[in-house]
């Protein structure tokens, strides 16, 4: 994920999807949301250090970055322009956290090799945190 990612709202998930992936013959698949995901709204960066469905490999580091950048800039709001624009912009940043969220997993889960699964779900499933 570069910095274009964080704010590619055209091409964010809009509907639920499955991706799958074949690993040591066993099919894993993944649920991706096409909704805003109200849990990473609330908790931010903590939903993606604390929930077991979004584990896959770099997608924690990949998540934190936007989370830190955040951080960062309520701070910096906070110093220059006060409380009230920065509760603005926090309430703002989690907004955008929830709204692109399943969008930034399901490009990490690309990148690890998935794919969107086309047809029925598939027959044999099992937990990714098994394998990778």
């Amino acid at each position: 994920m570069d910095f274009s990612d964080w704010f590619d709202f055209n091409n964010r998930v809009k509907q639920d999807m499955t991706l799958v992936k074949e690993v040591n013959g066993q099919t894993v698949t993944k649920q991706v949301k096409g909704s805003i995901n109200w849990l990473a709204l609330i908790f931010t960066g903590f939903y993606a250090m604390f929930s077991q469905k979004y584990k896959t490999k770099d997608f924690l580091q990949k998540a934190l970055v936007p989370f830190v950048a955040l951080i960062l800039l309520n701070i910096i709001v906070n110093l220059l322009l006060g409380n009230m624009i920065e509760l603005i912009t926090n309430i703002a940043g989690a907004v955008w956290y929830g709204l692109m969220f399943d969008t930034w997993f399901k490009n990490q889960l690309i990148a690890n090799g998935y794919h969107v699964q086309n047809g029925g779900q598939a027959k044999v499933t099992t937990d990714q945190h098994d394998f990778e």
